[in-house]
């Protein structure tokens, strides 16, 4: 896809898409999965939800418990393989310990909207917990939550799988994946005109089914998407190609929510995330690519006017 090159190493430019992609993380309730593990692994109650001070407090009580303070600097603490999979870091100052929670703690989460999605999702933790896998980290064993609980659904995680139409088309040309990788992802579609219940004049949909017709130049134009809550499939022409608002996604966790949709997973969720982030992410960059190629174009343009303002009155003459 696009002219990404083969050694896999992005222009300077890019770094900063590749580090906004990479903040990328799936959310049970009002945490991140990495973090709500964590609690679970150190039998904190995760249907409770935990301030960022009280986190601290935890993880701080966790350090003191684990003797996992540095002997030499007393203010550093070295992570072992739980607070790894949290902070992403070997050694953490801790003054860090606030900012490095933020991005693991759900933002502008419409709780009375999702809060019996929440209140499911945490009994199906609990449910989980207490038939929990043994792992075994070091020498001491703990119970872990299989990764079968309910993902929010918000805008966060939508976007891991969340295809826009110009991406649908691109992924039609090699039929041999794109049934792996479309079914079970979210698109985003015109509303029925008919429906006087629906606010929205576009609302996001998961791809339930794939039917390809007969072949003709364009691969794309014989396939017709399958798509939750509608009866009548959508060719890949119909889908959208800009971005879901969030009331489009608050709309989506409210079918979830009346049994319309069926519920997401984390472990569905991730994996189809894992499937699709290399695509999505090229075809993001290849967007802000053309986007600015464009923005340096009009530049140079207008720049080129007035270095030679009299090259306008040559070409009107």
């Amino acid at each position: 896809m696009g002219d990404i090159p083969s050694d896999g190493v992005l222009h300077p430019s890019l770094k900063s898409m590749k580090r906004t992609i990479r903040k990328k993380r799936v959310f049970i309730g009002w945490g991140s999965t990495s973090l709500i593990e964590f609690l679970i692994s150190i039998d904190k109650d995760p249907s409770q939800t935990y301030g960022p001070l009280d986190l601290k407090s935890i993880i701080i009580e966790y350090i003191t418990k684990n003797t996992l303070a540095d002997p030499e600097k007393k203010k550093w603490f070295v992570c072992d393989e739980r607070l790894l999979s949290v902070f992403g870091k070997k050694r953490v100052h801790r003054n860090q310990i606030l900012g490095l929670l933020e991005p693991h703690l759900l933002k502008d989460q419409d709780s009375s909207e999702d809060e019996e999605l929440s209140e499911g999702a945490s009994n199906s933790c609990k449910r989980q917990r207490r038939k929990g896998l043994d792992k075994t980290i070091g020498t001491t064993k703990i119970k872990v939550a299989p990764r079968s609980c309910f993902a929010s659904v918000v805008p966060q995680n939508i976007k891991l799988v969340y295809l826009k139409r110009s991406l649908v088309q691109n992924l039609s040309k090699n039929m041999d994946t794109f049934d792996d990788k479309v079914i079970g992802s979210f698109v985003r579609v015109k509303s029925d005109p008919n429906d006087y219940l629906q606010k929205n004049s576009h609302q996001l949909l998961q791809v339930t089914g794939i039917q390809k017709g007969s072949e003709t130049g364009d691969s794309s134009t014989g396939i017709i998407l399958q798509l939750s809550n509608m009866s009548d499939g959508v060719q890949i022409r119909m889908l959208s190609d800009d971005d879901f608002t969030e009331e489009e996604c608050k709309d989506l966790r409210q079918r979830v929510k009346d049994g319309q949709v069926k519920r997401l997973t984390t472990w569905d969720l991730e994996g189809k995330a894992r499937v699709l982030h290399q695509d999505i992410t090229y075809h993001w960059i290849e967007r802000e690519l053309a986007l600015l190629q464009n923005l340096i174009d009009r530049a140079s343009e207008k720049g080129w006017h007035r270095e030679y303002p009299s090259c306008q009155c040559f070409f009107d003459t």
